[in-house]
């Protein structure tokens, strides 16, 4: 619409292109794709995040005021990770259990009783992983990983969206 013309500078005015300056190393923020795994040494856990939000996105994923995740955290509820800085660091699996936190509140249960349900469905995953571990072949692990599925569902524990 309004665009005005630039003004044609000569090579002698222009400025010298810079080029911006890197992010330090000791951020955790840093690319994550200049590090390529060898078949020799382990994947770094840090490495293996995917989606990660600062506390003020997580807010507005989840619909709810950044205190009441500050809160959540003091309780023990959830753990989000950190920077360097002390950022905090929401992960897609702090999103959904801050869902299931707030399902569980709708639901009648005040903090005290949410913070048992959620123990209840960390011990309950545990023993998922171990009995899976314990099972001979898949059908085995099949059932097992449905009746703790039931359980969940049961409880209305249930970790997925």
């Amino acid at each position: 619409m309004y665009l005005r013309q630039r003004s044609k500078l000569d090579e002698a005015t222009k400025v010298p292109s810079q080029p911006l300056p890197s992010r330090p190393e000791h951020s955790s923020i840093t690319k994550q794709a200049e590090h390529v795994p060898s078949g020799d040494d382990e994947m770094d856990p840090a490495l293996a995040i995917e989606g990660v939000y600062i506390i003020s996105v997580a807010a507005r994923i989840l619909e709810m005021h950044p205190q009441t995740l500050r809160k959540y955290e003091r309780l023990g509820l959830i753990n989000p990770g950190r920077t360097i800085g002390m950022l905090r660091l929401y992960s897609r699996e702090d999103i959904r259990k801050v869902r299931l936190i707030r399902r569980l509140s709708d639901m009648g249960l005040n903090l005290a009783g949410i913070e048992f349900a959620l123990g209840t469905a960390d011990n309950l995953q545990l023993l998922n992983r171990r009995l899976q571990a314990l099972a001979d072949n898949d059908e085995s692990r099949e059932a097992i990983e449905s009746e703790i599925s039931a359980l969940l569902r049961s409880l209305g524990l249930s970790f997925e969206d």
